[in-house]
């Protein structure tokens, strides 16, 4: 199993990040399966996509899953399915599902600057209140802090998270090809 989760403030273009991963993997024909209660995908020969991914929709990936959803995905995600994983949101980005996962794990966080992330939320209509905004960016520096390097006594400690600014197709396009460098 290799699972790489896409982590990042409202906005960051992690769903847009994986729309063009999901292109690009298969040529985009995915179909829907779930695994185990309340955990929905998209699978596609030894890939899945964590989450539910259909056209027009503006909030995808694990955002639609329930809330309660993360007890089950770490009952399944310590069965190691032989598969590499993708995900992205909130639902999902915690600690406790990322140590189920263990050392098959990349955690890829993104960046924006604030004006292209207003831009973006103009542009989609999000009503996400600055609380809810504040809570993620909490959530994600913690994250980080767990999973990210660490400098120890006896120097640097890689950890499994790595850094992409993402202001443009371009990086997008950078995201994906690192992404498929991977697996």
């Amino acid at each position: 199993m290799k699972l790489f989760y896409l982590i990042g403030l409202p906005g960051s273009g992690k769903s847009t990040v994986m729309k063009a991963l999901m292109e690009r993997v298969c040529d985009g024909q995915w179909e829907r399966e779930r695994p185990i209660d309340l955990l929905d995908t998209e699978k596609c020969g030894n890939y899945r996509v964590l989450g539910k991914y259909e056209k027009g929709e503006t909030f995808s990936g694990t955002d639609r899953l329930s809330m309660a959803v993360a007890p089950k995905a770490i009952e399944w995600i310590q069965t190691k399915p032989n598969e590499t994983i993708f995900g992205e949101g909130d639902r999902l980005n915690n600690r406790g599902f990322f140590e189920a996962c263990g050392d098959d794990l990349t955690i890829i966080h993104l960046t924006v600057s604030d004006a292209e992330r207003e831009r973006r939320y103009r542009e989609r209509g999000s009503e996400q209140s600055e609380k809810f905004i504040q809570t993620t960016k909490t959530k994600c520096q913690n994250i980080l802090e767990q999973f990210g390097d660490k400098q120890t006594l006896f120097g640097l400690e890689e950890g499994c998270v790595r850094e992409f600014q993402h202001e443009n197709a371009g990086d997008t396009l950078e995201i994906v090809e690192y992404i498929l460098s991977q697996i």
